[in-house]
Formats: C-alpha cells, sequence, structure tokens
C-alpha cells in the first residue's frame, strides 16, 4: 500500500523549550503542524497507532522540536499522551521541559529508581514525560532490554499516545531497534539538510528491516521564501 509523504512547513528555532503550537496559535507554522495532525487523525482512523517513534536522516533536522509541538496538540484534544526521550547519545526532551536530566529512562531500567519516580508531568503542556536520565555507554543493550520492552506495553495500555523521539538512522543503529517496539515510524526531514541520496538510503534502510513508515514530513523550509506559494501551504505525496 502506498503511503502518504506529509509536507509540514516550519522556521527552525533553536529553543526546544518554545512550543510554538502553544506560543504563537495561529502562526503559519502552528497552521501546518494543525494540518499534520488531521492527516494523522485520518491515518489512524482504526486506532492502530499508538506507539509512535521519529527519527530523521541525520540529526538537527528538527524532530524533536516537531514530535513536542506534536505531543502538546494531541494533549489540547484531549488525548492522554506521554512523550519519551529514546535518544540516550543526545537528549534533548529536558531542554524541552526545562528539569535536570536525572531520574529517567536508564536510572528506571538499571533499577534506581521504581516506576512511580519515572514519569514527570507537564501542567503547562497537559502531557507527561520521560527523560533519559544517567548517561550510558551500554545503549544497545538499554534498547534491547526486556524491562524497556515491557515498559511500553505498560504505557500503550495507559495513554492514547505514546511518542518517541529516537536518534536519526544514518548515525547510529538505535531507530532500528526501538522500532520493534512501535506501531510506526514518522519520518523526519529538513528541507536542504540531508543530501537525497541519504535521505533515500535511511528510508530504504527502515523498508528493509521491515519498519512501518506512517509518513514523512518536510520541516525547516522558509515560510518567508515563497518557495512553495503561500509559504505556509501543506500537500501531499505518495510512497510507491
Amino acid at each position: 500500500m502506498s503511503k502518504k509523504l506529509n509536507l509540514f512547513n516550519g522556521e527552525r528555532n533553536e529553543r526546544y523549550d518554545y512550543i510554538v503550537t502553544k506560543e504563537q496559535p495561529l502562526s503559519y507554522t502552528a497552521e501546518s503542524f494543525q494540518k499534520v495532525l488531521i492527516n494523522l487523525d485520518y491515518a489512524n482512523i482504526d486506532g492502530n497507532y499508538k506507539v509512535i517513534q521519529f527519527t530523521s536522516t541525520l540529526a538537527s533536522e528538527g524532530k524533536s522540536t516537531f514530535v513536542s509541538n506534536m505531543a502538546y496538540l494531541l494533549g489540547q484534544k484531549g488525548k492522554k499522551v506521554i512523550l519519551i526521550d529514546l535518544d540516550l547519545r543526545k537528549p534533548k526532551m529536558h531542554r524541552v521541559f526545562n528539569v535536570p536530566n536525572k531520574n529517567g529512562l536508564t536510572d528506571y531500567l538499571s533499577g534506581k529508581i521504581p516506576y512511580d519516580k519515572l514519569i514527570q508531568s507537564s501542567k503547562e503542556l497537559g502531557i507527561d514525560f520521560m527523560i533519559t536520565g544517567e548517561k550510558t555507554t551500554a545503549v544497545v543493550n538499554v534498547l534491547e532490554a526486556k524491562k524497556l520492552a515491557e515498559l511500553i506495553a505498560k504505557l500503550r495500555e495507559t495513554y492514547d499516545y505514546v511518542l518517541l523521539d529516537t536518534p536519526p538512522v544514518i548515525a547510529v543503529s538505535d531507530a532500528l531497534y526501538i522500532s520493534k517496539l512501535t506501531d510506526g515510524i514518522i519520518f523526519v526531514v529538513a528541507y536542504g539538510n540531508a543530501k537525497k541520496s541519504l535521505v533515500k538510503e535511511a528510508i530504504q534502510t527502515l523498508k528493509h528491516n521491515n519498519v512501518n513508515i506512517i509518513g514523512t514530513v518536510l520541516t525547516q523550509v522558509n515560510l518567508k521564501s515563497g518557495e512553495y506559494g503561500y509559504g505556509y501551504d501543506y500537500t501531499y505525496k505518495y510512497e510507491e
């Protein structure tokens, strides 16, 4: 079956804690997020996508910004959402929520903290979240741990959406390990960043590993350039 290629036009903001859909709900960028959300609703009409992974080709493609805004919008729709930072090498979610990166996932998996101390809540954004916690060199061991799979399964029963911020596909193999725990991936591509050959390689790698690609999102488009007509227009294509 062909899959939609969703295009999200959004300018990059270096502040991870700046949620544009909250701070500028009437902006072109926020409108583009809303359109992506509508498309996700259509794709998920049967409720098959609860645990969704967000990845990209390379670093700095706007993946963490994108997933945090999507989490906020889903929360605003009354969905029970948890956002998990599974980028154990370069975590960013503690910056999004302005909290210390401690008492997180690695601490729970190693038995240093109980489950009730793992989940944090943001009243401001209306969602729950997990940070990575103490840095580890045994990343693959963590991602393959039975305790992590059990945790995701438990969260699946508790939340409407479990959103996973994960590392890029080309840089490391982490995204492929994580994909085994998810219902599908939303693939983020920064306009003018990664070479087409690398994007193609990343997508082919995912397909070769039988990963379900829900859709592809285009970020970091200059809204003021007029390159896409109205600048904030939302379109879609199909992957063969």
